[in-house]
């Protein structure tokens, strides 16, 4: 029945939110899985490079996509049901560990507990964070009454999978390790430290392979990810706040994620950095700020301590509070069963069973050590999600010691409960934040969404939104610098592309965006002097070379212009549109060879561009080839005429 539950509003959410422009333009980390299952259900199982995010939920994803398309619904769909079976074994935890009524109570909480249902459907590691821990519950307590190899091996291979998706997870392989040291002492230290050594097995049989294959593929022995240091680094330095965006303020760009790193911690150094050694750079960094500032990073850590506790769902990618617009079943159940309920309802859990503490105390070390490593870095909701079926339990099990104090009429423990549960109220709920509702970054990811549907008015409503309740935002002005600019309103475009370049000094994409403006516009020496400020910043900003090698094209130096364009090729070897100017600049140069072999490989990813058939003909006709050239025209006519009768049609 609790599985039901569960599946059921799930279920109900799913279809509410399925109008949501996000569920099928994703945004931030969602795409990117996104685009990592695709490539591994292309055949790319092994990637490039050391892996720099954690692999667990690409690989779900592109096995699933392999096997059912790239249907995000049906995997949504697949999630959920995860997420009710979650439940599920959270109630069988809870009827081991506490009583039948408190694993009940646990397991209903859970079903109905809006961030899970919130989560559990978006495409996004978190579904696989739930799935694995409550998993690894279960099997922790069966441990209890029963003990043999199989068991603990799995045990330690459901840590380990947990840590290919959540990474900080893996402190739990001391708390385990150690618990099981302490906790069967009626059992020989033999015995113990075989179980101890299998569950390491189980470990190591996870990680190793992963281990190996970034040896292979990446020239570095990495057990999971090389991501420590810049994430460290985000959480840990002069103008972190807490969360992720505080991280503009140091670097001066919108975000530090595999390649800014690698480049920024490059560019700093003069040499070409290994990703450890990537790693390592940032990881010092911070280390220097410690060191350096140890007083204010104390408060830091104080800070993030308390947003760790703190009922607001901080938003990343995808804002819990934007997506109860689209669902009346997550905004009721976000009024009722939320953060701010479940973590004071735990707490009352904790005094009532503080008896039990030789019994549970793996569950309270297991709590108390996932939340640290989450403070040692930086808060977001999905990051302290793992705490949640923890926090379940001792929840379910206050709701049940609670109704048992009435029913004996123990007045004064009732009232001590009673205070501790006021007491963990005030303290979660209290407003650390400035505003309610939607962060800025959501309303930015929404505004591109609609933007990728052709709602350009809903587009530039939300990026107003975003810069209205943060007017430094810099990423949200760079946003509405694009969509002014799409909409012919450059004198807007301009200003807010001034703005992000103003509040992000460093971001290459609006210094190459802002010169294109400019160029468009005639200022042909102001645009190019922006898109060598781009590539300086950032050598792998595409559109910033395709631009320069335009302009410089438009100025007449054509010369100049091949090598910005022929190194649009290079990042991107089937960049057609850089293949259709350096055509057009071999052709004007008179390299008529170099010009048929550019449009030829623009046809070869584009075999309907119309205009490359054209600019062919033209070229092979200079060469003499006539009859060849005759067949490229014949097949450019085709092709406007029936571009020309699809527009009629509609």
């Amino acid at each position: 029945m609790i599985f039901g539950c569960a599946f059921l509003l799930r279920l109900s959410y799913l279809f509410q939110i399925d109008s949501i422009p996000l569920f099928y333009h994703l945004a931030g980390d969602g795409r990117t899985y996104d685009e990592w299952g695709q490539r591994i259900a292309a055949g790319d199982w092994l990637g490039k490079g050391v892996f720099y995010q954690a692999p667990l939920y690409p690989y779900f994803l592109g096995i699933l996509q392999a096997i059912l398309g790239h249907n995000l619904w049906l995997i949504r769909l697949l999630q959920i049901t995860l997420g009710a079976i979650s439940c599920a074994w959270v109630f069988l935890v809870g009827r081991k560990l506490f009583s039948r009524e408190a694993g009940i109570a646990s397991g209903l909480i859970l079903a109905c507990y809006a961030p899970a249902i919130f989560f559990d459907a978006l495409i996004e590691k978190t579904i696989l964070d739930l799935f694995l821990i409550s998993l690894l519950l279960l099997l922790l307590a069966r441990a209890i009454q029963r003990q043999n190899s199989l068991l603990w091996l799995a045990i330690g291979a459901t840590l380990g999978l947990l840590g290919l998706s959540r990474e900080n997870a893996l402190i739990l392989v001391l708390v385990v390790g150690l618990w099981i040291g302490l906790y069967f002492s009626g059992h020989s230290m033999a015995t113990r430290l075989r179980w101890v050594g299998l569950f390491f097995a189980g470990v190591l049989f996870v990680l190793v392979p992963v281990g190996v294959r970034n040896l292979v593929v990446g020239g570095e022995f990495k057990l999971t990810t090389s991501q420590f240091g810049p994430n460290f680094f985000i959480g840990n330095n002069p103008a972190a706040d807490g969360t992720y965006d505080s991280v503009r303020n140091t670097i001066g760009e919108p975000q530090l994620e595999g390649p800014d790193a690698a480049r920024l911690a490059q560019r700093a150094t003069g040499r070409d950095l290994t990703p450890g050694e990537v790693s390592d750079y940032w990881f010092h960094r911070s280390l220097d700020y410690i060191r350096s500032q140890p007083g204010h990073w104390i408060q830091l850590l104080g800070k993030k301590w308390l947003m760790l506790w703190n009922a607001r769902e901080i938003e990343d990618s995808d804002d819990f509070y934007i997506y109860q617009r689209w669902s009346w079943l997550l905004r009721l159940l976000a009024w009722v069963n939320h953060f701010g309920i479940l973590a004071p309802l735990a707490a009352v859990g904790l005094w009532l069973s503080r008896k039990k503490w030789r019994q549970l105390w793996l569950l309270y070390a297991m709590t108390l050590s996932l939340a640290v490593s989450v403070t040692i870095f930086y808060i977001f909701g999905r990051y302290r999600f793992p705490l949640v079926p923890l926090l379940t339990l001792f929840a379910g099990a206050g709701l049940v010691g609670l109704a048992g104090l009435y029913r004996q009429r123990a007045w004064r423990p009732l009232a001590v409960a009673a205070g501790v549960l006021l007491a963990g109220s005030i303290l979660v709920n209290w407003p650390i934040y400035d505003f309610r509702g939607p962060w800025p970054g959501g309303y930015n990811n929404l505004s591109n969404a609609y933007y990728k549907q052709g709602r350009v008015k809903e587009a530039v409503e939300n990026a107003l939104k975003a810069v209205e309740l943060q007017p430094d935002f810099g990423v949200a002005h760079y946003n509405l610098g694009n969509l002014y600019a799409a909409q012919g309103k450059f004198g807007l475009a301009k200003q807010h592309f001034e703005e992000a370049v103003r509040l992000l000094p460093n971001y290459a994409e609006v210094k190459s965006n802002l010169g294109q403006l400019l160029a468009e516009q005639g200022d042909l020496e102001g645009g190019i002097a922006q898109f060598r400020k781009s590539i300086e910043l950032n050598p792998r900003v595409t559109r910033a070379y395709l631009n320069l090698g335009v302009a410089l094209a438009k100025q007449g130096k054509l010369t100049d212009a091949v090598e910005p364009l022929r190194q649009v090729i290079q990042l991107a070897p089937y960049h057609p549109e850089a293949r259709f100017y350096l055509g057009s600049v071999y052709a004007a140069l008179g390299q008529y060879a170099e010009a048929a072999s550019s449009f030829r490989d623009v046809l070869r990813v584009q075999s309907d561009n119309a205009a490359a058939h054209q600019r062919l003909a033209e070229v092979l006709s200079s060469q003499g080839k006539k009859e060849e050239a005759y067949q490229h025209y014949q097949e450019a006519v085709r092709l406007m005429r029936a571009q020309s009768d699809s527009r009629g049609v509609r």
